[in-house]
């Protein structure tokens, strides 16, 4: 090579092994542990705009769940203008939200083929195999809500009401809107509660306040001959029905009509009180627990399940806006902490044995609990 001196051949020295790429963040043996490079921090004004235009994106899923174009899209890959056809909408419209609806991940298009990936099929499409499209038809009632959320805050007062009164006296389809959100966000957390707290077989479980009774269902299917009893009002228990028969597990539950708040609770092995705690005021939970107590034996098991907050630090923002929809929903709700609760149950005599996370994608805790003699 010009310029460069003959060194004669170059000698490998096969003792020193040979060094590896270098890769940004990583240092080499003896200088102690990775730094990671900082990521870059979202201009304010990046940040406040994404905020501030983030319900574009749910009014955006909104308008194509509610024109049926998921339903469409899953009879068969079309093109903007067959769906715009089969939807009865405006082509240069469709085409527009079909394509807001691409760039947030909830359709792929081919060419100029729309497709529904099949993993999205059951949360987008109602009727599909595990429907669980409760939780988008719950945010039509919940979007003008939020959007009188400053009200709500300056009276004190649930924009959405659902309270008992509310379910009792109220709209039987919202009762049934509700029932079923809350049962497409919880399908996948039952099915993690038996491994995390396992029944003994032949026992009784009671299911307080549970709703569509998916996590009785689901601890009946995995224990053998449990006797899994579901509580709640008149009301919900029709939508229960529903649900579980549409599941082929109506036969897996007994549904015992009464409400939590006034009536007793019927003797059982294992009560689970799962997402109520965060429904109630101190004073109605220190009451459940009370009730909780006198229905089990000394030593029975009570399971608290649900979204707790942090009880200091910051806060994170999956389990403050839960919080914040607890107040939307109910009067004096929130996500109390673990900590909390903890010292509620040892206030109301139980023993605490263990606090339990479900895991990515849930902020939700289980709690065990013993009642103390």
């Amino acid at each position: 090579m010009p310029g460069r001196p003959d060194r004669g051949p170059r000698r490998i020295d096969r003792e020193r092994p040979p060094a590896k790429p270098y890769r940004t963040g990583v240092q080499s043996a003896g200088e102690g542990p990775p730094r990671p490079s900082p990521a870059p921090e979202e201009p304010p004004l990046s940040k406040i705009r994404s905020v501030v235009w983030g319900y574009q994106q749910t009014a955006a899923l909104m308008a194509a769940y509610s024109l049926g174009v998921f339903t469409e899209i899953h009879k068969r890959p079309q093109v903007a203008a067959d769906v715009a056809r089969h939807c009865g909408a405006d082509p240069r419209g469709m085409e527009i939200l079909l394509e807001a609806i691409v760039s947030l991940g909830f359709l792929h298009r081919h060419g100029s083929t729309y497709v529904l990936p099949r993993d999205f099929a059951p949360f987008l499409v109602p009727g599909a195999d595990g429907d669980a499209t409760g939780m988008i038809d719950m945010a039509f009632d919940l979007y003008p809500a939020w959007g009188d959320l400053a009200r709500g805050v300056r009276e004190g007062k649930p924009r959405f009401p659902l309270t008992s009164e509310a379910l009792l006296e109220g709209d039987p389809e919202r009762v049934r809107r509700y029932i079923r959100a809350v049962h497409t966000s919880s399908r996948e957390a039952a099915r993690r509660l038996p491994d995390l707290a396992p029944l003994l077989p032949g026992s009784t479980l009671l299911d307080v306040g549970g709703g569509s009774g998916i996590f009785s269902a689901e601890y009946a299917r995995r224990t053998q001959n449990l006797k899994a009893i579901l509580l709640d009002l008149p009301p919900t228990l029709d939508v229960a029905r529903d649900i579980l028969t549409a599941e082929g597990c109506e036969d897996l539950v007994e549904f015992s009509p009464g409400d939590y708040r006034s009536d007793p609770f019927p003797p059982a092995d294992t009560i689970l009180l799962s997402n109520l705690l965060q429904t109630e005021s101190e004073e109605n939970v220190l009451q459940i627990l009370r009730k909780a107590w006198l229905a089990l034996p000394p030593g029975g098991t009570l399971l608290v399940n649900g979204v707790m907050g942090e009880e200091n630090g910051a806060p994170s923002r999956e389990t403050s806006f839960f919080s914040l929809m607890m107040f939307v929903l109910f009067e004096q709700s929130r996500a109390w902490s673990a900590e909390r609760i903890s010292d509620w149950l040892a206030q109301e005599r139980f023993g605490v044995r263990a606090v339990r996370a479900l895991g990515a994608p849930f902020a939700s805790k289980l709690i065990l609990a013993t009642r103390l003699e």
